[in-house]
């Protein structure tokens, strides 16, 4: 007796999963992912993907795509400065994650035509396409006047929002294996010299937040989760000064250096246009998380991951414990372009 109710409880689940005939199977909901390959985006591609989500990922011509191996994903070939590309990206992606960005140090007429009119034009065809849910990474706090990468990616936020009533996200500093902050302060720590260069007072508050802790954020927000329209802030759960993350990886190396500080009237006089000169894109990017307040009023991270976030010095123990980490502050093979 117990076996044929068995069997036909069996029966039963087995035909309400099966549609009828003829019927219509539902689809997974698709999702356009800018900026794929990139330090964060390639985390919330492969976060996406394992959730079963169909996933559209918009990669430049003959780009490195070895960070989506193990992806399942369609290219869209296209550039966030070429329209038509956008358009067709769009087409059909009810979802659109926007995390691409020139992040590196170039003129401003590029920081202005990828990170702020690229934007605009595809949030206005995700708005034509009828998209029902636009993500926007942005950056947390007031960016100095002379930090032109930070300051087009809120230039572009204001773009986005003009154009469509988009879920924004102003992100703290991420660190993680492959990151540029927290490996190329590991390399200098290692070098074994008695004296580094600190650039700035060091004095500025931060939040830095841990990248697999911010994938999954956006991952989160992508899959319907509690994101409404406007701007939030997501950082990590610990408010530190800019010397404290500089001290936390030093303990955790083992290694003591006394510090120069670098007085930031200094840079701004030729510091910045020597570094640039030299092609040191890593001091640049390194100035702008020490000399910037990137402190959360209201940090939503923890509405949306629901557990505890990863501390710096949590952080900073799995980096070191972690093959492939790039602490020479370089990119491994694989580790695409430094967009997010």
């Amino acid at each position: 007796m117990f076996i044929r109710v068995h069997l036909w409880l069996m029966i039963r689940v087995v035909s309400a999963l099966t549609p009828p005939e003829g019927a219509a199977i539902i689809p997974a909901m698709k999702i356009l992912l800018t900026g794929a390959t990139g330090f964060i985006g390639r985390r919330v591609a492969r976060l996406l993907a394992a959730r079963g989500f169909e996933l559209r990922c918009l990669v430049r011509p003959g780009s490195d795509r070895t960070p989506l191996a193990g992806v399942e994903y369609e290219p869209a070939e296209g550039d966030l400065t070429d329209a038509k590309s956008l358009e067709a990206a769009v087409d059909g992606c009810p979802t659109v994650v926007h995390l691409a960005a020139q992040t590196s140090p170039v003129p401003a007429g590029r920081l202005a035509a990828v990170n702020v009119e690229g934007s605009r034009t595809l949030a206005r065809l995700a708005a034509k396409a009828k998209a029902e849910r636009f993500i926007y990474l942005s950056v947390l706090g007031k960016p100095r006047p002379w930090a032109a990468a930070a300051r087009s990616k809120l230039a572009g936020e204001l773009a986005v929002r003009e154009a469509l009533p988009a879920t924004v996200f102003r992100s703290a500093p991420a660190f993680g294996p492959g990151d540029h902050l927290a490996c190329p302060l590991l390399a200098r720590l290692r070098r074994g010299w008695f004296v580094s260069t600190f650039t700035g007072q060091g004095t500025w508050k931060t939040q830095p937040i841990w990248a697999d802790d911010l994938a999954e954020c956006l991952a989160a927000a992508a899959a319907g989760g509690r994101a409404e329209g406007g701007a939030r802030e997501l950082a990590g759960p610990e408010v530190i000064t800019v010397i404290d993350f500089w001290d936390e990886l030093a303990r955790a190396l083992g290694v003591a250096r006394v510090r120069v500080h670098v007085p930031e009237t200094v840079l701004r006089l030729g510091g910045f246009g020597l570094a640039r000169a030299l092609g040191r894109a890593d001091y640049l990017r390194l100035a702008e998380f020490f000399i910037c307040q990137t402190a959360a009023e209201n940090n939503h991270a923890p509405v949306l991951l629901g557990r505890p976030l990863t501390t710096v010095r949590e952080g900073v123990a799995r980096m070191l414990g972690t093959a492939g980490a790039a602490p020479d502050g370089g990119r491994k093979e694989g580790q695409g372009s430094a967009r997010p």
